[in-house]
């Protein structure tokens, strides 16, 4: 199940927006753009489907923080599609400071016809569960899936897939200060957003995930000079993070913001399987060489994960691959918008066109500033 389409009405930076996404998306934009913003809404979207959209808006700062300012609606509308080969799914999540209200439609895909069919609605409004009936033949689709309720004619999902309808994400935005100075005091054994609890986090995947921790360690190989893996240590309810070097080991606050940024975003790509569908990582090329970001965007590209990345810079461009890439930018009233660069018209031929023995990549486009007007 991947989120391939998303839409957010009046949020911050947002309106009218849509974003189409992919298994690999490469977010670039200016400073200011709203990639950040992209990173937020992802967010609220986890508190929503986990708690409550009221309980999202405490927790991302209140209203008058969230509307875009731009305009004097006061009403947030996000709305999310989810697919996998048998599964649609649309969700909806709209709220203002009176009413909140969520809905996901499930659809069945018929691959043989190249249609879709709805199988069972769920709502809430103001916490209150929404009883609406969806009646479809049973004939078109297999038993084993679903279940038919005689009484009421109503398709009921498989409870096999009840965990179709909550989409899990995971945003990181790795702090390297906070990484050195309280790795190795934090308890908290999931991997945080900061990053500032990974010796806590690697400890716990030594003791019962070491095939992960050994390819965490083993990713250190040959990308960081003169380190040959990594080791953490309990001592006295301290995480110690040691990284190997030649025929000594050396401490955190001794290796460079690069390591401890690479260290931190192959921990997040190895943890233990579970529900998350998409990973969402803010600039992970900081302080990395070029071997580096080669090397991340390989791995990105193996996870069975879903994976987004945000950045300004185009250095990150040099190893993207077209189809993965995802412009976001302001348009003429100030809001944020995407175009995916193989929606962008004759892209590839200006790349072509505009080279000199070799088509322009990317990086260069961007740089002469040869792209990058989208109104």
């Amino acid at each position: 199940m991947k989120l391939t389409k998303l839409y957010i009405h009046n949020y911050k930076s947002f309106y009218d927006t849509t974003i189409e996404l992919d298994k690999m998306n490469i977010v670039v934009g200016e400073n200011n753009s709203g990639k950040s913003n992209l990173i937020d809404v992802l967010e609220f979207i986890d508190i929503s489907i986990k708690k409550d959209l009221f309980q999202a808006v405490i927790e991302k700062g209140g209203f008058e923080k969230l509307f875009n300012y731009n305009y004097d609606e006061k009403f947030i509308t996000i709305e999310i599609k989810l697919e996998n080969d048998l599964f649609l799914i649309k969700s909806r999540f709209s709220i203002n400071e009176k009413v909140s209200v969520t809905s996901a439609i499930i659809y069945a895909k018929n691959r043989e016809e190249d249609t879709v069919f709805p199988l069972e609605i769920k709502g809430m409004r103001f916490n209150k569960e929404l009883k609406i009936k969806q009646t479809r033949d049973s004939r078109l689709i297999s038993k084993n899936i679903l279940k038919l309720d005689d009484g009421q004619k109503l398709f009921m999902l498989d409870p096999r897939y009840h965990h179709l309808l909550s989409f899990i994400s995971r945003t990181y935005v790795f702090n390297t200060e906070n990484i050195r100075n309280q790795s190795h005091k934090k308890a908290t054994t999931y991997l945080e957003k900061d990053g500032s609890n990974l010796g806590r986090n690697l400890l716990e995947l030594k003791s019962n995930n070491p095939e992960e921790f050994e390819t965490i360690s083993n990713s250190m190989i040959g990308i960081v000079n003169e380190i040959d893996g990594i080791d953490v240590q309990e001592t006295f309810g301290n995480y110690l993070i040691g990284f190997n070097e030649k025929n000594k080991q050396v401490g955190i606050d001794t290796v460079s913001d690069g390591t401890i940024n690479l260290l931190a975003t192959m921990t997040a790509l190895n943890q233990p399987k579970n529900m998350t569908l998409l990973l969402a990582f803010d600039e992970p090329e900081r302080y990395l060489h070029l071997k580096a970001i080669n090397y991340l965007l390989e791995n990105f590209r193996a996870s069975d994960k879903q994976i987004l990345i945000t950045t300004h810079s185009t250095e990150i461009l040099k190893y993207a691959n077209l189809d993965e890439v995802v412009f976001i930018y302001r348009d003429a009233d100030g809001d944020t918008q995407s175009i995916r660069a193989t929606d962008i018209p004759d892209l590839e031929g200006k790349m072509e066109r505009l080279g000199y023995e070799r088509p322009l990549t990317l990086d260069e486009l961007i740089a002469t500033n040869i792209i990058g007007n989208f109104e």
